[in-house]
């Protein structure tokens, strides 16, 4: 009767056991400092990422360059101010030599307007007065007054290049380049962004993973010391043989193996989700994963997903704007070195007045004194090697680029492919898993049982352990798998900004925020 009563305790414990195994991977949410979930991570990720604010920066100074390649064209002020006080001697033909003073005041103002057609408009109203006198020098006679004189000029001027820089699509190249580069830029912003959530919450799946798989191998451990115990138990009553109880004792030694391992895991890991989300001098390895995987619908995605992601791809995006870029410089490749034949005009109005301002400007408002000049200037190279290479050199770069986007689509392609194939994988062998951890659950009692009844030896009830432990982490690794081709088709498909949208509103990196929003994972 005390060997049955002996029995019965010991199925007892053993199902109180694999009761707490089961039960590892519901265990209540840590309380450590650095509990985290998902959506926190992601929030401190977007407050800290290094590399996603340098991404924010460089769409930022690309904006300001398009602003300042916009004012290109804005008209330039110029003035000058000058004063001059000259003395020079002449000959006062045949009675000697003569000093003339001169005293010059100067003022000019002009102003000077670009257009993106090459054209160059200046606008210049110019005064000065003068005044002269002269000392006569080894001869007689006094000094000599002449004024003081009175000018004003005021002219137009214009330069249209007819060859070399002629033409709106030269002029307005850097504008549309900057244009271009502020739109990868932006492209790459996001980029960035959705790849660091997508490894933000990588890295928090993967930790959770290894915190399970600490739970799971602690479980397993107390198992095998539980089983040790019952084993020596036994062993002392004389219901077991010494031999029969080092297996015991051989398991529970592997389990704190193993379980050392498991710790450092979640250690490395708790690290690496430091490192994207921005606070390795912080929180550091103290980091813990508090939600459980979502569970995840697998749908039939795999034409549709392949046309979302070439229509989303950022990447794919950026090469097209490159291919913009690189298809404006072969328009304007070697205009440096084309032939330059200009053609310029002017039109001038003068007014003098003699010791009185008015009659200057009185005659340069009836246009007395009006001038113009038309001239045409010419300048070639000697050869076109340069040029010509130049050209070539630009096309190539064309060519390179549709290359690069045909590159980018079948990598696109293959990867969707890839991931959904991963995807649907991983869906699969969670559910073969969960099969399989019932049946091991359930044969490792039943071994249990046939043991302490002297029918299955302590090999088997080892095996049976190990096999139901491995069939947990399994079920845990696959869910984690999952996840994780989840969030590698979304970002491959452009969405996972789309699930963090109101968040990201929140801080606002204007770059990343896009229209709509869905369940986070």
């Amino acid at each position: 009767m005390s060997e049955l009563f002996k029995r019965s305790t010991a199925k007892r414990s053993l199902a109180a056991a694999l009761l707490c195994l089961c039960a590892a991977r519901s265990a209540a949410a840590q309380t450590a400092t650095g509990a985290l979930t998902s959506q926190r991570a992601v929030e401190i990720a977007i407050k800290n990422n290094p590399s996603l604010h340098i991404a924010l920066l460089q769409e930022t100074q690309a904006r300001y360059s398009v602003t300042a390649e916009d004012a290109l064209y804005d008209p330039v002020f110029g003035a000058d101010a000058s004063y001059g006080h000259n003395r020079n001697p002449s000959v006062n033909g045949a009675t000697g030599t003569i000093v003339t003073t001169t005293d010059t005041l100067a003022l000019d103002a002009r102003l000077t307007k670009s257009f993106a057609t090459g054209t160059s408009v200046t606008a210049q109203l110019s005064g000065q007065r003068q005044a002269r006198s002269s000392l006569a020098a080894n001869t007689l006679g006094g000094t000599n007054a002449f004024g003081p004189f009175y000018s004003v000029a005021g002219s137009v001027a214009l330069t249209q290049p007819l060859l070399r820089g002629a033409g709106s699509t030269l002029g307005l190249a850097s504008l549309r380049v900057a244009q271009l580069n502020r739109t990868a830029a932006t492209l790459a912003a996001q980029q960035t962004g959705s790849q660091v959530l997508h490894d933000v919450l990588v890295d928090y799946w993967e930790l959770w993973f290894a915190t399970e798989s600490v739970r799971i191998d602690e479980a397993s451990r107390d198992l095998a010391k539980t089983q040790q115990t019952q084993a020596e138990e036994q062993v002392k009553s004389g219901t077991l043989a010494n031999v029969d109880a080092l297996p015991f004792a051989t398991q529970t030694a592997q389990q704190d193996v193993v379980l050392d391992t498991a710790v450092t895991n979640v250690r490395q890991n708790a690290l690496g989700l430091a490192l994207v989300i921005g606070q390795v001098d912080n929180t550091g390895a103290e980091l813990t994963a508090t939600d459980t995987p979502p569970d995840v619908t697998v749908d039939e995605l795999d034409a549709r997903a392949i046309d979302e992601a070439l229509t989303a791809s950022y990447e794919l995006k950026q090469a097209q704007a490159n291919l913009q870029v690189s298809q404006y410089q072969a328009k304007i490749a070697g205009d440096s070195l084309r032939p330059r034949l200009d053609l310029s005009a002017s039109v001038t109005a003068q007014g003098l007045g003699n010791r009185a301002v008015s009659p200057a400007f009185d005659q340069f408002g009836r246009l007395d004194a009006v001038s113009a000049q038309v001239a045409l200037a010419f300048e070639t190279p000697v050869t076109n090697t340069r040029r010509n290479a130049q050209i070539e050199s630009a096309l190539l770069s064309m060519h390179i680029a549709e290359k690069q986007i045909e590159s980018q689509r079948q990598q696109i392609k293959t990867n969707i492919e890839s991931t959904l194939s991963k995807r649907n994988a991983a869906k699969r062998r969670l559910e073969f898993a969960l099969v399989t951890e019932k049946v091991s659950h359930d044969q490792a009692l039943g071994v249990q049982g046939k043991f302490q009844a002297g029918t299955a030896l302590a090999i088997e009830v080892q095996k049976a352990n190990n096999d139901y432990q491995s069939a947990q982490l399994t079920v845990q690794r696959a869910r984690v798998d999952l996840v994780e081709a989840e969030l590698d088709l979304l970002n491959l498909r452009g969405k996972l900004l789309e699930r963090y949208a109101e968040l990201l509103k929140s801080y606002q990196p204007t770059a990343l925020i896009l229209k709509g929003a869905t369940d986070p994972m």
